[in-house]
């Protein structure tokens, strides 16, 4: 059979009378998770605001307790156990700290731009400026034209607007009225009539 205990560093010996003090988490319980390396047959003990309890009791060798907790606690052995090492990652930094970090990267400055080519997109700005007002002008005046025209062309006879257009023409009375038709003496009958 294989013992594996990874990094010996990472073993911490659990001296006699001592214990292994956790704080409380963040927010509600959480899951620890306890490697044990006992030389004899050990019980362990969880103590905490309501007081110790029995945990688990392991054999001689490695082993691990695994168990949810709530609020901080402590986890201690029995008297006389013997030489204990425990490691858990409730007690290890989350994160590495580099004291001279080799940097492969650096801020880049911005170039100068020519003063040349600085002058020239200002003049390239201002002329397009100018086209653009010219452009609105030319709709403006378009769109005034437009308007006139449909002005003229709705205004009804004896409007001055229609007179000095002109585009309005006067029918020459025929003494007829309105939808009736001059090809018959009969003006009722229909075309196909008998």
């Amino acid at each position: 059979m294989t013992v594996k205990l990874n990094s010996i560093e990472r073993w911490t010996v659990l001296e006699a009378g001592s214990s292994i003090n956790f704080a409380a988490a963040a927010e509600g319980a959480r899951r620890v998770r306890l490697n044990v390396n006992c030389a004899n047959p050990t019980t362990f003990y969880f103590e905490n605001a309501e007081g110790p309890r029995l945990l688990a009791a392991v054999p001689a060798g490695v082993d691990v307790i695994e168990f949810n907790a709530d609020g901080a606690f402590a986890v201690f052995p029995q008297e006389g156990a013997g030489e204990v090492h425990y490691q858990t990652a409730e007690a290890e930094a989350t994160a590495h700290h580099v004291v001279d970090p080799v940097i492969f990267t650096k801020l880049a400055q911005r170039r100068h731009r020519n003063p040349e080519l600085e002058e020239m997109m200002f003049r390239m700005q201002q002329n397009m400026e100018r086209r653009l007002a010219l452009q609105a002008n030319e709709i403006a005046a378009a769109l005034d034209a437009r308007m006139e025209a449909r002005n003229v062309e709705t205004a009804p006879a004896g409007t001055p607007a229609s007179d000095a257009g002109g585009k309005v023409s006067e029918q020459e009375p025929d003494g007829t009225e309105p939808g009736e038709g001059t090809g018959s003496e009969d003006g009722g009958e229909q075309p196909g009539g008998s």
